[in-house]
């Protein structure tokens, strides 16, 4: 019976062993497959079921199921929209569960009221998770550059 338990002891160390070995992370795809869904134009990126937003467009964050927040008036007379990224740098955790991403973006419109196109280049920050495999935003914080700079009735007084 103790020769049952040495062996089956060692049979379950062996499978616990491979299995760590075959279910190492590869960072370097990871980090690819994060640069790909990032970049370049559009907004269709998966995200999870509680992520959270913030830009500019929004008084507050945006946590999907708990706080819809509505975004500014301003939002909706845009018409036109088109939005790029570029991905700047992509940190993949060792876990390979959780990854950060830096990059700028360039959103363009045109104003509904004045038809005047305005283009506002900015700076961004996204949280990645692997979810089923799959990575998805978990966090997304975006910026226009200069805003106070742009913003003159702020500092006029």
């Amino acid at each position: 019976m103790r020769q049952v338990f040495v062996v089956f002891v060692g049979v379950a160390l062996f499978a616990s062993v491979a299995r760590t070995q075959t279910s190492k992370v590869d960072r370097r795809a990871d980090e690819a497959t994060i640069r790909a869904l990032g970049s370049g134009p559009g907004t269709n990126i998966e995200a999870t079921d509680d992520v959270i937003f913030w830009s500019g467009a929004f008084p507050r964050p945006n946590v999907r199921g708990k706080t819809e927040v509505a975004p500014f008036p301003q939002v909706d007379q845009r018409r036109n929209e088109r939005i790029t990224r570029e991905v700047l740098r992509v940190e993949v955790a060792e876990a390979g569960d959780m990854a950060y991403e830096f990059g700028s973006f360039t959103l363009s419109f045109d104003a509904a009221d004045t038809k005047k196109h305005v283009t506002i280049p900015g700076s961004l920050l996204r949280v990645w998770k692997k979810v089923n495999g799959e990575w998805r935003v978990a966090a997304a914080f975006q910026h226009e550059h200069d805003v106070y700079k742009a913003d003159t009735r702020s500092r006029s007084k």
